[in-house]
Parts: structure tokens; sequence; C-alpha cells
């Protein structure tokens, strides 16, 4: 190759280099944006702590980014809001860059109801006592005392209705609200049932008694004697 050629091909070669050169030099300007405005914003491994309220957007921008590579943008420690991951891939040619990100709220975990005890307190210590109509539990104390029976693990999410019956007492209904892990006392004094009007009869007649026996004879002839001599009796 002669002097001519072998220049042209050094000059071509450092021409190439210095385009290859100033393609890896291109950089990318990032601007972050992201809904609610709180958290760490970053890219690859620098990080920016976010400021303010969980309101609004956040703006956040990094420099010198290089161009033509992938890169990974992050958004992490935002309360009540899940963190976020996305791979994206720069503009080799160092044009500015701009990414919109909206986090999604972590599901709300609803806690299970808390429990509690109800203690019923009856007097007279007698009836059935019955927990949403549907627990029931009967006496068989004495009427003149006062007996007490529990339920357990009992929801405190939602009001319950506490039922007391009793031979020859007024029913009695209450309903009560229970603190978790506590004992709820109820007192329930029944009242005795109104008493029941009963329906007069009439007194029956009685029939007429006939006479037997010797007294009853006499009469009979007697007044057979009458018949023949006053009146005359015809058949």
């Amino acid at each position: 190759m002669s002097f001519t050629g072998r220049f042209r091909t050094a000059i071509l070669i450092f021409a190439l280099l210095t385009l290859a050169a100033t393609a890896v030099a291109e950089t990318n300007t990032v601007q972050i944006f992201v809904y609610p405005k709180s958290g760490t914003v970053c890219l690859d491994t620098l990080c920016q702590v976010g400021q303010g309220a969980l309101s609004g957007y956040s703006s956040t921008k990094f420099e010198g980014v290089t161009g033509g590579q992938d890169h990974t943008i992050r958004v992490i420690d935002t309360d009540g809001y899940q963190d976020y991951s996305e791979q994206v891939s720069m503009d080799p040619s160092g044009h500015p860059m701009t990414f919109r990100i909206y986090l999604e709220q972590i599901p709300v975990q609803t806690a299970p109801p808390g429990t509690g005890t109800i203690q019923v307190l009856v007097s007279p210590g007698l009836g059935q006592v019955c927990l949403d109509a549907k627990e029931c539990e009967s006496s068989v104390g004495e009427v003149s005392t006062t007996w007490s029976m529990q339920f357990s693990d009992v929801p405190t999410d939602t009001a319950h209705t506490i039922t007391v019956t009793a031979d020859g007492y007024q029913s009695s209904t209450q309903q009560i609200t229970i603190q978790p892990g506590q004992v709820n006392e109820v007192e329930i004094t029944l009242q005795p049932a109104a008493p029941v009007t009963g329906t007069t009869q009439a007194p029956v007649a009685s029939p007429p008694v006939t006479r037997s026996g010797p007294d009853g004879y006499v009469a009979i002839l007697a007044a057979g004697i009458g018949c023949v001599l006053f009146t005359g009796c015809r058949t």
C-alpha cells in the first residue's frame, strides 16, 4: 500500500474513533414526576429523598445519565403506597427524557373484630337466657335466688340482644354493645305476668229428687185415696 493509501486509512480510523467517542459521551437529562410527592426516587444507584406531603407531584431531576443504555427507576419508602421499579432505555442522542409515575396504594387490611364476654344476672333465678336468639342456656335455680351465666368470645363489631323468658313472668329483652377483652354485665329482673281472667258460668239447676223407700210408698197411697174419695179417678 502506498503512503497516500496508508494516510487515508489513518484519517478514516481517526474519524471513526472520534465519532464513537462522541456517541459514548452523549448524556441525558432525566426528569421524573411521581404522584404522590413523597418517598425516595432512585435512578440506578443514585437516589434523592422526596419531600412534602402526600399530595400533588414530586419532580426529581437526574443529569449526566449515559445515553443508549438501560437504566432502572425506583420509587421507595412512600407511606401507604407500594414501591415502584421499572427499567427504561435512554435516548442515545442525549435528548432530555421525562417519566411520570403513579404509585399504587397498599391494600388496607381489615383487622378481625375483637371479642368480649357477656355476664347475665337474672332475678329470680329461673327461666332461659338467649343471646341473639341463637345460643341459649336454661336455669334450674330456686325462684328466690339470682342466677348468672356467661357468653364468651362474643364479637364486638355489632350490637347483641339478650332475651330472658320464664313461666309466670313477662319476657325481657335488652340490647348491649360490648367492649373487647372485658366482661360486660347485664342485670335483668323479671316481672310477674298478669293473672289470667276466668269466665263465670251460671249455676246448673239440680234435677227433682224422686223419693223412694217406705215414705215414698205412703205418699203414693195417700194420693190414690184422695183421688177416689174426692174427685174420682178415671182412666
